[in-house]
């Protein structure tokens, strides 16, 4: 497949990820656009502008199409109605505790959130099926696992939350209905181990590590993940494409030792990736990085070598097609901008690297953070509305940690339900390296960022920030000798 090939598929997938999110964050009348842009692109490559215009539109109408099933459906005429309801749901995630909330002198307790599936919908004796995105929040501390079914009373109400069709404010408790499955059940007591054998540690490095292993941040406290919101390094406890690199290259060093034939590797590892999904909870980063690494396992199945950036591309389209709502995700924006940062320009910044540190495979190590903040930072402005100036240098401290961390902490878990001591024991060994990112998150959170306006204002500030790095690095070039 040639260079402009591959820069076709990807930038194909880019318009069906526009066409969606433009629906999902503006108005219908974005399709006036497409007659000018038409134009531009049949000046610039009149063989692949019809493609384009299609993918757009194709985006446009999947996202429409999800938005008229959200907005018509069953539920609809009961929101905002203060009328109690009794619902059937099946948890699609962990349940999450918020914070205490000061309302006008009144501290209100913390209540807990989880998403969930509508089975059934039971209002002033009428019984209606159903199988509907919902948001539930209640006040008591539920520990439910995903595929747990609950009946809970509760009035529904509207919300601005895209993807689900309302909220259910519980009133009273839940009951569970029906327990979840064996394989949600062990992923769960697997989590909960480490999470246990973490606490141990008693300090903001155990509590850590089962954010940076399965992204499980329950431990965390408020202030620290304020924290590493300031030193630009959150996404750490976002499991996404890096953990999944790392995971999927050890298990290939490993594998090659034990077995010589290349089909059997990688039916190992598709297997043993696919559980580390579940693990890790099918999140739109985690989702996003097992379709690329499945694209890229089939592709070596076949004997052939499969160009990341084409298998990003379809990996973005795919996700896409099954749930365009990912299409106005701000963590499945920062993934993918984090991978194609580190396609696109790893390689060259490595290469620019090595003409001021003369040590090539710690400037390739030292280009990898630097590669995938590239792309994020217009991102990350524009939801947080502020820069950390550390943002870089932080992230490029804290890279040599990861990699161990997630090997070790990923025995950790496993080791953790069989032998509880042998969990801890690799726990702790981690420990020191958490630790190091843990200080550097509060040497970065000292540093005072610089505010932005949030939103499109602060994606073009970013935008501009990047640009005005590229500039300065250009004109040290040209007046070089």
């Amino acid at each position: 497949m040639g260079t402009s090939a591959k820069y076709h598929l990807f930038l194909v997938s880019l318009a069906v990820w526009s066409g969606a999110a433009a629906v999902g964050l503006f108005t219908h009348t974005w399709l006036l656009l497409a007659l000018p842009l038409t134009t531009w692109l049949i000046g610039w490559h009149r063989a692949i502008a019809g493609i384009f215009i299609v993918s757009l539109i194709a985006g446009g109408l999947l996202m429409a199409i999800r938005h008229q099933a959200i907005s018509h459906n069953v539920v609809a005429p009961f929101l905002d109605r203060k009328v109690s309801v009794t619902m059937d749901l099946s948890v699609r995630s962990d349940p999450v505790l918020g914070q205490p909330k000061n309302e006008g002198g009144y501290i209100k307790p913390a209540s807990t959130t989880a998403l969930a599936s509508a089975i059934s919908l039971n209002v002033k004796g009428l019984r209606l099926s159903t199988h509907l995105p919902i948001r539930l929040t209640t006040s008591e501390h539920a520990n439910w696992l995903p595929g747990t079914v609950v009946r809970c009373t509760g009035v529904l109400y509207s919300t601005a939350e895209q993807k689900v069709v309302g909220l259910l404010a519980v009133r009273g408790h839940c009951v569970v209905v029906h327990q979840a499955d064996l394989l949600e059940r062990t992923t769960g007591a697997i989590r909960l181990d480490l999470r246990f054998a973490a606490a141990k540690v008693r300090s903001d490095a155990g509590n850590l590590i089962p954010g940076l292993v399965l992204g499980d941040t329950s431990l965390e406290s408020h202030r620290f993940v304020l924290a590493m919101l300031a030193a630009g390094l959150t996404h750490l406890t976002a499991v996404s494409g890096e953990n999944f690199a790392i995971v999927a290259a050890s298990l290939s060093w490993l594998l090659q030792w034990f077995i010589s034939r290349l089909r059997v590797r990688l039916l190992i590892s598709s297997v043993v990736l696919s559980g580390f999904i579940v693990l890790v909870r099918p999140s739109p980063s985690v989702l996003r990085a097992g379709v690329m690494v499945a694209i890229m396992v089939f592709s070596q199945a076949r004997g052939s070598r499969a160009s990341p950036l084409p298998a990003l591309g379809l990996a973005i389209s795919v996700l896409i097609f099954l749930n365009p709502f990912e299409a106005t995700d701000p963590g499945f924006a920062l993934s993918v901008a984090a991978t194609a940062g580190i396609i696109l320009f790893q390689q060259g910044i490595a290469q620019w690297l090595e003409r001021l540190i003369a040590h090539p495979r710690f400037c390739e190590i030292l280009a990898i953070p630097i590669a995938a903040n590239i792309l994020c930072l217009p991102i990350a402005v524009a939801i947080s509305g502020q820069l950390s100036v550390v943002s870089l240098v932080t992230n490029v401290a804290v890279e040599p940690a990861i990699v161990p961390v997630t090997i070790i902490g990923c025995l950790a878990a496993i080791a953790s339900p069989i032998l509880p001591a042998l969990g801890y024991a690799l726990v702790s060994l981690i420990a020191p390296l958490s630790w190091w990112i843990c200080e550097v998150a509060a040497l970065g959170a000292r540093v005072p960022v610089i505010p932005f306006a949030k939103g499109w204002l602060g994606a073009g500030a970013g935008a501009a920030s990047l640009y005005l790095i590229w500039l300065v690095t250009r004109i040290r070039t040209w007046r070089s000798p």
